[in-house]
């Protein structure tokens, strides 16, 4: 028996549990494996314009019924928090949401983030401004060219950029980036120069950072591994309900019984959601939600929504009141102890400026409703 029963391995679930620890809560995470989390990039977007959200009536954020002050004073202490957390992991973050910079990737294209690892962020691109940039590249590896990420950086970003090739002869043959990762960083020839390293190496020289990377990422890969520690790795199939509230969850013959439960079990990628024919939420059949209407009752218009712009189907999700307990298709809350966070509710794109900024936000306030 738990106080929190926490469903759902990634940055929300995280969030969630650091909120419900904190209010000294004992708290349970279940987890069936890495989910969207361990695929970012690099850089976290957490919030881009507070007010701009707010405008947006089924924003998740938004419906959390905060000011523009009250969102502030949450996110600064979801974030300062998270980092903090994972700082005592080894893995050391710098920024926060209420800055937000620009940094390069494996291909020399501008990503924007509000907070990066430190091994990172010494490569803003505002910072690499009137400096030479060395871009380290390993000859062996086939799926990234220094040399055209040096010429993306001076072309696109105005950097005084060059390729500097390093043989690694102890590589696999048909190397690839991820058969970098946790090699110890080769020293160059440059010097005087900033140094633009593919990420996955370790010990990078004082003057070295990291680019960003698409999946499959070290970044991702390093903080799905700190997020992970302690969780129980089981998959939830089914719960026991009685009288309005959540009893218990079932992964196969192993049940978990908790005074609430915390639903962060992604969209697509961690099965928080099924997209089918209509989109649905698996485990108890909640509202999957577009623009605040039924997904199941928009028929044929929400197939041709798709149809022109795939992404739409990326919006669709859980809503929820203002204690962050998931709805019914009729706008009822069917489980007074059942709370949602993270990327699992709809109404806004988890791949754009607050990508991040929901799942930190909503998972840390779902901790504190849930452990209170």
């Amino acid at each position: 028996m738990t106080k929190v029963l926490v469903i759902g391995g990634g940055i929300a679930g995280y969030c969630a549990a650091l909120a419900a620890r904190r209010n000294r809560a004992d708290v349970t995470v279940v987890a069936k494996a890495p989910g969207a989390t361990a695929l970012y990039a690099g850089a976290m977007e957490i919030v881009d314009d507070i007010e701009l959200v707010l405008r947006s009536p089924h924003h998740p954020l938004t419906r959390l019924g905060l000011d523009p002050v009250g969102l502030a004073a949450e996110l600064d202490a979801a974030v300062s928090t998270l980092q903090l957390a994972l700082g005592k992991e080894g893995l050391q973050f710098h920024g926060s949401w209420r800055t937000r910079g620009r940094y390069a990737d494996i291909h020399g294209l501008a990503r924007p983030g509000n907070v990066v690892p430190q091994s990172v962020a010494p490569g803003e691109l505002g910072a690499l401004s009137g400096k030479r940039v060395a871009v380290i590249g390993v000859p062996q590896v086939g799926d990234y060219d220094a040399a055209a990420t040096a010429q993306a950086l001076k072309e696109l970003h105005g950097i005084e950029a060059f390729a500097e090739d390093i043989s690694i002869a102890e590589l696999p043959q048909a190397a690839a980036l991820t058969d970098l990762y946790g090699r110890r960083a080769p020293s160059p020839r440059a010097r005087g120069a900033a140094l633009a390293y593919p990420p996955g190496f370790t010990n990078l020289p004082p003057d070295g950072f990291e680019l960003l990377a698409s999946p499959p990422s070290p970044h991702g890969w390093r903080l799905q591994q700190a997020i992970a520690l302690g969780a129980v790795t089981a998959q939830i199939t089914s719960f026991e309900t009685s009288r309005g509230k959540i009893t218990a969850a079932r992964a196969g013959n192993r049940t978990f019984r908790a005074d609430t439960f915390i639903l962060a079990t992604g969209r697509h990628i961690g099965g928080g959601l099924l997209a089918e024919r209509v989109t649905t939420e698996p485990l108890l059949g909640l509202g999957v939600f577009h623009d605040g209407v039924p997904a199941a009752g928009l028929g044929t218009r929400l197939h041709h929504l798709k149809y022109l712009d795939p992404a739409e189907e990326m919006r669709l999700g859980l809503m929820t009141d203002k204690r962050l307990h998931p709805l019914a298709e009729d706008g009822s809350a069917p489980y007074s102890n059942l709370y949602a966070a993270g990327a699992l509710l709809g109404g806004y794109d988890y791949s754009g400026p607050c990508g991040f900024g929901v799942p930190i936000l909503t998972g840390w306030l779902a901790g504190q409703y849930a452990s209170k």
